[in-house]
């Protein structure tokens, strides 16, 4: 069986067409076979119709002219020589043609069969080609079929929609500050001035181990390989004074298995375990403690744009979803960071983005993983807090007062 799963046959003169064909088809795994890119033997002719012999599908591109000039007593005319193929071999024949085409009143009797078949009529415009080739596709051509020809590798590129890479050229190179929560907030926050512009983003999902990047930018509390000087904690206080923003934050219990497997395992890879490890969930809980007590965060949780909830839960991957307002929904996006064993530093942690618009099935998918990871923590939460929240705190200011000789 050939390796390819639909042979376009076409009058040279009309490369241009047939390429958009080839294209089309490429896209859609089906390994077209087109003899501009397909053909590297010597025995051009041969191969040709070696390739029609085996192939499923036979596409037939008729353009102005292109039936006119036939001669079956011709040895060199490949193109007739390739329908008369197709009519002898099993594939099945379909046939599309440009607005400029007249077919013929009469025909060789070896294609006459051509007369009966379908025509998809292609127009000069992209939208109605996509439209007529969609129909196509849609209508005669039949996936097992094309059993062992797809490429499946490329298809599987196709349709992830998944950017994979290091934590570190996620957020350095492709989805950056600037991008993913707006540049002229991001130059705000840079130049340590007021942002009064028009904010871009809803709402924010966010799960992690102890959230310390953000609500913790004590540097000793962070790994210095990825320590931003607080950028993360002033990007979301200028967040919250836009009384239409919301957030969900769940982190781990200081004290959790999954804190200590974390720990145990180096699933974080931040340098400030290697002095007191279980601090940096301290840290975090204290510093979002504090934060209470002051605006804009206050009055962001009294009005319940602000939700804090505990886990005992041991987590498998970081969770970042940004929302956006209406112009800008295009962006919705779920950022996933992966807790592995023995990570060093984030150059190696491995970091993935959805886009809602482009891939929604396993957004969707994310979204309800998070949505049952906030139902337990807030069955967890309130208990974890009245029950040992009061022994956190003060854990966390005995050594603070130890370490860092002055107060919270």
């Amino acid at each position: 069986m050939s390796r390819y799963g639909i042979f376009i046959n076409h009058r040279h003169d009309h490369r241009h067409l047939a390429g958009r064909i080839y294209d089309y088809f490429k896209a859609k795994g089906m390994n077209p076979f087109l003899d501009v890119y397909s053909l590297r033997q010597v025995e051009y002719e041969e191969e040709v119709l070696n390739q029609i012999a085996q192939i499923p599908y036979f596409l037939c591109v008729l353009t102005k002219g292109s039936l006119d000039r036939l001669d079956p007593s011709d040895p060199d005319d490949l193109y007739f020589k390739e329908l008369k193929a197709a009519f002898e071999s099993k594939a099945k024949i379909l046939v599309v043609e440009s607005d400029d085409f007249e077919m013929p009143e009469v025909l060789p009797k070896e294609i006459q069969k051509l007369l009966r078949l379908q025509r998809y009529p292609l127009q000069n415009s992209m939208r109605n080609f996509f439209d007529e080739m969609d129909r196509l596709y849609q209508t005669d051509i039949v996936p097992d079929d094309l059993e062992g020809i797809n490429n499946w590798r490329e298809e599987i590129c196709r349709k992830s929609n998944v950017l994979v890479t290091s934590r570190w050229e996620m957020e350095h190179n492709i989805a950056t500050l600037e991008r993913r929560f707006g540049k002229e907030l991001i130059d705000c926050v840079k130049r340590n001035v007021p942002f009064e512009g028009v904010n871009q983003i809803k709402h924010i999902n966010m799960s992690c181990y102890a959230a310390s990047l953000l609500f913790a930018p004590d540097r000793d509390m962070v790994d210095y390989k990825v320590y931003d000087a607080g950028m993360m904690f002033h990007i979301l206080s200028n967040l919250f004074q836009d009384k239409d923003f919301s957030m969900v934050l769940i982190a781990n219990a200081p004290d959790s298995f999954a804190a200590k497997d974390s720990i145990t395992n180096y699933k974080l890879g931040n340098s400030s375990f290697e002095e007191n490890p279980k601090a940096v969930f301290l840290s975090s809980y204290a510093s979002l403690n504090q934060l209470f007590q002051i605006d804009p965060y206050r009055t962001a949780k009294k009005e319940r744009r602000f939700k804090y909830f505990l886990t005992e839960n041991v987590l498998p991957f970081a969770y970042f979803q940004i929302i956006y307002k209406d112009a800008w929904r295009e962006f919705n996006h779920i950022k996933i960071d992966l807790y592995t064993e023995g990570l060093n530093s984030n150059s190696e942690r491995r970091s993935m983005l959805f886009f809602e618009k482009d891939n929604e099935e396993n957004y969707r998918f994310l979204e309800k993983q998070f949505e049952h990871l906030k139902e337990s923590a807030m069955r967890q939460s309130s208990q974890l807090v009245q029950s040992k929240g009061s022994a956190w705190l003060k854990e966390w200011e005995d050594y603070w007062r130890e370490n860092k000789s002055g107060g919270l």
